[in-house]
């Protein structure tokens, strides 16, 4: 083997050293800053630094050189790094990334050498190439001009040799990891499926071969605008740190993949994704995919595996999130609880809206337990929504027109949280105040302004006797519907809640469960000035409220996951128009169960493909119930008519044109991983007919109770 190693190894050249046979050298990380390290101390102080002041403190004590390294997002993940020092031992890495810390002078060099034919090769000989090397190393190093001395330390990385590269004046030293590895690659920047194949068959698993994708994953986080710190050896028994490098992209790219950042945001996602690392199931198909039977059938095997599982980018064989995760998941948890996740008034600062798994790479089996783990809210979180909405709804009732002509007739809980599909983590509420002053419905339209601005000073004047704290959310409306703020309590909440309180005309009166009356006037008033789409909606919201309640439990979590997957929607870059309403979903949702078969058991992965099938076929949903209101009365009957006459691509409540938008993320969804069986085959939805009731000209009307096809 000899013959095929690297000769005249020269003192200057050696990083990076000068190779004259056939090779190729990758450098993928090394410092640019020499010394004893400033990680650890930085780290121990980190903690106390106020939030607004982290991008300072990365910029005075983590970040090495500016010149190297001048995209702000990448300081992220040395942040995250400076915390995982206090834990995790510095090994290199983080340079040829660019998330190298100050003092951290650990590097690595791939070797790609041309007497490695195969994954087999580089198994059988690297422990003989590894002896010649350090060999030729020991004998030919000599450096007089700088004083360079170079020493071998404790072996304790296999299949890499390790050396140390020291100088006397001043004591500075860099330590350097040689890997011998095969070119896999070859001259490819993204690997072909059979190159995949060629490790599985070579029996390589856990990053065995990790090293013949140094370039992809360098290249992976290069390409993205964040960072957490590189340490690819673990300590004695914790993840390696490049597990929290991979976390902090995952965290960004789910949650903001906005260059320009809040730094605290962004550090108390990761540390509360690190609290959840039971649940982390983390993985990118940049190199590799499902479309490969070989490279689906392996992922869907590792997906099988106890959590978390986070996927090298490169190697889908190196979990490396593989380790004992309970001391940083504590720290994690004291940390958010310092200054540096503190805003000015002493609150946490919200992290992003990121789950620890994403719902397109779930497997469909598993879409229940998604729901139960991620989406079902729990009972403390529940408990603490529903003590802040008495707190409001008591105000209401006892405080708000104490002292005014004006009743409170009732107050009426609405949204998602009264309907039972509430998302966790959502600490939304929202609240409909009927009031004596509003007699019919163009009066809840003239005076309505007029009262949110009597309900937003009594708010302010009551919150110090109540011992809370109110922040108004500025109307841009000349006649707003609603009154938007958050709520605050030291005493009595863990976190903020937002509240909606919509003041309304009681058009349903002490019945609420019998058919509305007053169902006539409601057409007859929606052709009055302030009518637009559901300008009167909030009229009617126990009726909205109850049609949802009446629903099984299984439904109730399929809208919960309909949901979800809307609102990550939200997150995609779109381009004019903006989504319709998530009021349509709950109801395309109800309708897609009762015309599938009603049944309460029903399996979640076809529920869910029905629903985004029907949001593909939008311009031919024609949908209403006539559970409230029928075609027997003339006035409602024509009204009916008039909706149904609307063209399909612009349905009723959906003014902007977003139902194109909405339906291609669900195009693209029903060939994810949560829409395809076990066998690659995509999940087969219910057996629901679209089709359109007569023309544009005209419609013919079902019998009253029957579903039809026209949506609101």
């Amino acid at each position: 083997m000899r013959d095929k190693l690297p000769q005249n190894l020269e003192p200057h050249s050696f990083v990076p050293p000068h190779w004259t046979t056939h090779h190729r050298e990758v450098w993928v990380g090394e410092s640019s800053d020499s010394g004893s390290g400033l990680g650890t101390a930085s780290a121990s102080a980190l903690a106390q630094v106020p939030a607004r002041e982290l991008d300072r403190f990365i910029q005075d004590h983590l970040q090495p050189n500016p010149r190297l390294q001048d995209e702000r997002a990448i300081s992220g993940l040395r942040l995250v790094g400076s915390w995982s020092q206090l834990f995790l031992p510095p090994q290199g890495g983080s340079f040829g990334r660019g998330t190298n810390l100050q003092g951290d002078c650990d590097a690595e060099l791939i070797l790609f050498l041309n007497c490695f034919t195969n994954f087999e090769d580089q198994e059988r000989h690297r422990g003989e190439i590894l002896k010649e090397i350090r060999t030729q190393l020991a004998s030919r190093w000599q450096d007089p001009v700088s004083g360079l001395r170079l020493t071998f330390p404790e072996q304790n990385t296999p299949g890499a040799l390790q050396v140390q590269l020291v100088s006397a004046v001043p004591e500075t030293w860099v330590n350097v990891s040689l890997l011998p590895a095969f070119d896999a690659l070859g001259a490819d920047t993204k690997p072909q499926p059979q190159v995949y194949t060629a490790l599985f068959n070579s029996g390589g698993h856990d990053g065995q071969h990790a090293a013949c994708f140094a370039e992809l994953r360098r290249n992976f986080v290069n390409t993205r605008p964040v960072a957490a710190q590189n340490q690819e050896q673990p300590g004695p028994s914790l993840p390696p740190a490049y597990a929290l490098e991979l976390l902090t992209i995952f965290a960004w790219e789910q949650g903001c993949k906005n260059h320009s950042f809040n730094m605290a945001q962004g550090l108390r996602t990761v540390l509360g994704l690190v609290q959840q690392y039971q649940d982390l199931c983390v993985y990118w198909t940049d190199n590799y995919g499902t479309e490969d039977p070989a490279l689906r059938t392996h992922l869907l095997g590792q997906l099988r595996k106890p959590r978390p599982l986070i996927l090298d980018p490169a190697d889908p064989t190196w979990n490396v999130g593989q380790g004992s995760w309970e001391l940083l998941a504590q720290n994690a948890a004291a940390l958010e609880t310092q200054a540096c996740c503190m805003s000015g008034d002493r609150t946490p600062v919200p992290p992003w809206d990121v789950l620890p798994a994403l719902l397109h790479q779930t497997p469909a089996r598993d879409l229940d337990k998604f729901i139960s783990r991620f989406l079902q809210p729990n009972h403390h979180f529940l408990a603490q929504v529903n003590k802040a909405v008495n707190t409001i709804c008591s105000f209401l009732r006892e405080n708000c027109f104490r002292n005014s002509p004006i009743k409170v007739l009732k107050v009426v809980k609405g949204g998602s949280s009264a309907k039972g599909t509430a998302l966790r983590g959502r600490s939304d509420a929202d609240i409909v105040v009927f009031l004596s002053c509003f007699t019919q419905f163009t009066e809840q339209g003239n005076k309505r302004a007029e009262i949110i601005s009597e309900i937003q000073a009594q708010l302010e004047a009551c919150q110090q006797e109540q011992q809370f704290e109110v922040k108004f959310e500025i109307s841009k409306w000349e006649n707003p519907r609603v009154l938007s703020f958050s709520l605050t309590s030291q005493t009595m909440l863990d976190h903020s809640v937002d509240f909606d309180v919509l003041p309304a005309f009681d058009a349903l009166g002490e019945a609420p469960g019998c058919r509305p009356e007053k169902g006539k006037d409601r057409s007859r008033q929606a052709q009055g000035p302030y009518h637009c789409a559901g300008e009167f909606s909030t009229c009617f919201t126990e009726l909205q409220r109850d049609f949802i309640v009446s629903r099984p439990t299984k439904l109730k979590s399929l809208i919960r996951l309909v949901k979800y997957w809307y609102r990550q929607g939200h997150k995609m870059p779109k381009g004019k128009g903006s989504l319709p309403p998530q009021h349509g979903l709950e109801l395309l949702t109800v309708y897609a169960w009762e015309q599938g078969g009603q049944d309460p058991q029903f399996g979640m992965a076809e529920g869910f493909r029905t629903v985004l099938e029907l949001i593909t076929q939008y311009r031919q949903l024609r949908i209403y119930w006539t559970v409230n209101y029928s075609t027997e009365d003339e006035t409602i009957g024509d009204f009916l008519r008039q909706q149904l006459q609307k063209p399909r691509s612009r349905p009723a409540w959906s003014p902007d044109s977003g139902w194109d938008l909405l339906a291609k993320e669900a195009e693209d969804c029903m060939s994810a991983l949560c829409c395809t069986d076990r066998d690659g085959t995509a999940i087969r939805p219910w057996p629901v007919r679209v089709r359109a009731w007569g023309d544009q000209g005209g419609c013919s009307f079902p019998t009253p109770g029957q579903v039809t096809k026209a949506l609101f």
